[in-house]
């Protein structure tokens, strides 16, 4: 609460963070002349943390995870698709944790967990504005140099199995149905991820995607429907994800036949070249639209450094793109789309009792 105070009092607006698969993000704007007070409490904030509000907190997350999953249809089919998804890496587990982890953890935990995983090597900071680089470098080994070194976090050992065989899972729900669709893919690091990311486009790109175009325009059977080439993260090896909500009147059954027809003709014909550079003009589009501000430059060179080592692949994946070609687009479909790595999940309606 004071260090919110402090940095609201000083100018700072939009303090909050985030929590997902491969980063925990702290973030807020502060004006530029505020920028040594934003070293010290930045850094103060990673040397000499305060856990006096961890049980309260806690509850917080343990609240958030009962809103987003447990009196959510989709959270708990999403909860019911991952861990069904994977049987033994971590993408297995939402980012909230289950209830009685979340319940039965203590501060002690929380303190060795710190300990083990902020040390300077494991942080990215990332600072855009109106500030001098030079001066900005000097604040950083002024104030950040102080937090002691340490051994950088272990890795992840466990290797997700090979899948062998469709695997599907299904939620009961009387609500809105919905349905999930994922196939196994390789990490950010593949030579086919930026394939993989216009072949997502040309299939779901907005209003002139094919699956929105057949499921929600023309068939009528589906109220949204799209394609996520990485899913639930990247760093590791994840999943190629599509998602439908059925229209009143329309099954699951039927937008999984009707995705599953679209899959297989993508596997047999090519895009056409216009699809093709539509879907690049895009994927450019929206990167000059995520640098169109100072928060959003900050993040997105945060983001990438933190996952390839080189803020760098922020503007070269511009080039990867601008290499692809129709020919690259079907051969990622028919290599990865496959029913051996295939996973279902969707909500169906119960039987009621007497029925």
């Amino acid at each position: 609460v004071l260090f919110r105070s402090i940095v609201e009092s000083n100018g700072g607006v939009g303090m909050n963070a985030g929590t997902a698969e491969d980063a925990t993000q702290y973030f807020y704007s502060f004006p530029s002349n505020r920028i040594e007070l934003w070293y010290l409490l930045e850094s103060e904030r990673f040397l000499r943390p305060v856990f006096r509000q961890f049980y309260k907190e806690r509850d917080v997350v343990r609240e958030e995870r009962r809103m987003r999953v447990e009196s959510s249809p989709q959270g708990k089919l999403l909860e019911a698709f991952l861990s069904t998804a994977f049987a033994a890496h971590p993408y297995k587990n939402m980012p909230g944790g289950w209830a009685s982890d979340i319940e039965s953890f203590r501060r002690p935990e929380a303190e060795a967990f710190f300990k083990r995983y902020y040390t300077p090597g494991n942080i990215t900071v990332s600072i855009a504005g109106d500030v001098d680089p030079a001066s900005a470098k000097k604040l950083a080994e002024k104030y950040f140099g102080r937090i002691p070194a340490g051994p950088l976090p272990p890795p992840v050992r466990t290797v997700e199995p090979p899948q062998e065989g469709e695997k599907r899972v299904a939620v009961a729900s009387a609500a809105q149905p919905f349905l999930i669709i994922g196939y196994k893919r390789p990490d950010q690091h593949s030579p086919d991820d930026a394939v993989l990311d216009v072949l997502a486009d040309v299939l779901s790109g907005g209003r002139t995607g094919i699956i929105y175009k057949e499921l929600v325009r023309d068939k009528k059977i589906a109220l949204a429907a799209e394609a996520i080439p990485t899913f639930p993260g990247g760093k590791y090896p994840g999943m190629f994800l599509f998602f439908a909500v059925p229209g009143q009147g329309h099954s699951v059954e039927e937008n999984e036949n009707a995705i599953n027809e679209i899959i297989e003709r993508a596997k047999k014909e090519k895009p056409d070249q216009a699809a093709i550079e539509r879907v690049k003009t895009k994927l450019r589009a929206t990167l000059i639209r995520k640098l169109g501000s100072n928060s959003g430059l900050a993040e997105e060179l945060a983001t990438y450094h933190a996952a390839y080592g080189d803020w760098r692949k922020l503007f070269t994946e511009l080039d990867e793109y601008n290499k692809i070609t129709a020919d690259d687009v079907l051969k990622a479909a028919q290599k990865y789309l496959t029913v051996e790595t295939r996973t279902v999940g969707y909500t169906y309606a119960p039987m009621q009792e007497g029925k």
